[in-house]
């Protein structure tokens, strides 16, 4: 579906005739929850949180009854009520959302699905057109908040080094067409996939198409933005960097580059960061050695380093959390309430630079509870940005501590640059 497509479904869905949807929808119109003080937002959110479960109870018995079991009571829930409500991300696997959903979610929506990395059946989620429209809104304005501008509309050029395929197969593929879509900016996919090749996975059948790249290169378009795995853009810049003084010289009168000139307003967008992967260098050298192959300058025109923004966007989540390199830390969308847990008692933990698993819930979700954990150990610090708190990525948890592991749909990213696919 376009753009227009999911908007026009979305408009139409009998749930925005409930007080709570309605709600929900014009909240993620604009960007005031942006601008609003973390006190504000902390009390905006306990307001939402049990309108949600309110929500779910009015709409399922089966969260009425799970209500009743776990004795939790919507009009006083609070963080420790999500933390009961909480799923592991294995549960989602298959089929297993399906049971989730509220008798009167609406048809002619998309399901996404995780990379399938470990070799069993992936995480799989259904989005309502209305859950798809919620997305576009949401993530766009989130993602302008942390590049640190609005994106013009129609103005600029992007490169995607996916396949345009994937688009209906994983979420941050999708995250990411919708959003630039929904701002009119034309989107380059720089992979193919060519479903005649070996392998039973995606990523395994992915080739670089060179014409399109190389049209990237050569535009002159402002800005320009580059969205990759971290594999992706290491390798695209440590290959630039040994170029031989005769490949340079040729390679830079037919494409411009190296350097990779992003222009005013450039960024880099990295999906799921390193997480997972032993054999490359930490994130802050990746952002070392790229910013020598790649150049950015501000809107004045002034050079400025290449902007790296970095998303964790996970197939259960429908919101990604975002960070800015050197700017700030992964920050969720001001609706989303992102808590930790003691990994052993799956209690909520506070306290700044404690290490806690990860857990994600979305009030703005209407088609199911979406609170969740995927298995990622994170700490937070302190900010004065909306949200207050910044969240940083330690390490996923281990299979000796109950958790196969598993990757998100960014983290997948990196398999598609390293097979037969990847850059060379």
């Amino acid at each position: 579906m376009t753009v227009g497509e999911i908007f026009a479904r979305a408009s139409k869905s009998r749930l925005l005739s409930d007080p709570f949807a309605e709600k929900v929808w014009e909240l993620v119109q604009g960007d005031a929850l942006f601008h609003k003080s973390p006190d504000q937002l902390r009390e905006i959110r306990k307001q939402i949180t049990r309108e949600s479960l309110l929500f779910f109870k009015h709409h399922s018995n089966y969260y009425s009854e799970l209500f009743d079991r776990l004795d939790i009571d919507p009009k006083s829930a609070g963080i420790e009520e999500l933390a009961k409500l909480a799923v592991p991300s294995d549960l989602l696997r298959g089929e297993g959302h399906r049971p989730f959903l509220i008798p009167e979610v609406e048809p002619e929506g998309e399901s996404f699905q995780s990379s399938g990395t470990t070799g069993r059946a992936p995480v799989k989620l259904y989005r309502s057109p209305l859950d798809l429209a919620i997305m576009v809104k949401a993530n766009a304005l989130l993602f302008e908040y942390v590049y640190g501008d609005v994106l013009e509309q129609g103005k600029g050029l992007a490169l995607f080094m996916a396949a345009p395929e994937l688009r209906h197969r994983l979420s941050f593929v999708a995250f990411v067409e919708l959003a630039l879509e929904s701002k009119g900016i034309e989107l380059i996919y720089g992979m193919d996939l060519h479903e005649g090749m070996e392998g039973d996975k995606p990523w395994q059948k992915l080739e670089p198409n060179r014409k399109r790249i190389m049209r990237f290169l050569k535009s002159k378009a402002e800005p320009k933005l580059f969205f990759t795995a971290p594999a992706g853009v290491y390798m695209l810049a440590k290959r630039n960097q040994e170029l031989n003084w005769s490949k340079y010289i040729v390679q830079k009168l037919v494409t411009g580059s190296p350097p990779v000139k992003l222009g005013r307003g450039g960024a880099i967008v990295t999906g799921g960061g390193t997480k997972g992967f032993t054999d490359l260098p930490p994130y802050d050298q990746i952002v070392s050695l790229s910013r020598k192959q790649f150049t950015a300058s501000t809107k004045k025109g002034e050079p400025k380093p290449v902007p790296f923004m970095d998303v964790l966007g996970m197939t259960e989540t429908l919101t990604a959390l975002i960070d800015h390199h050197g700017v700030m830390e992964k920050v969720p969308h001001p609706l989303s309430e992102v808590f930790l847990l003691d990994p052993r008692t799956f209690k909520p933990l506070e306290g700044e630079g404690k290490e806690g698993l990860l857990c994600i819930f979305n009030p703005f979700t209407t088609s199911w509870l979406e609170c969740f954990y995927p298995g990622d150990i994170m700490s937070y610090k302190a900010s004065d940005r909306f949200y207050g708190k910044e969240f940083v990525f330690q390490r996923r948890l281990t299979i000796k501590e109950g958790w196969e592991l598993q990757r998100a749909c960014g983290g997948s990213l990196e398999e598609m640059m390293r097979g037969k696919g990847g850059v060379q």
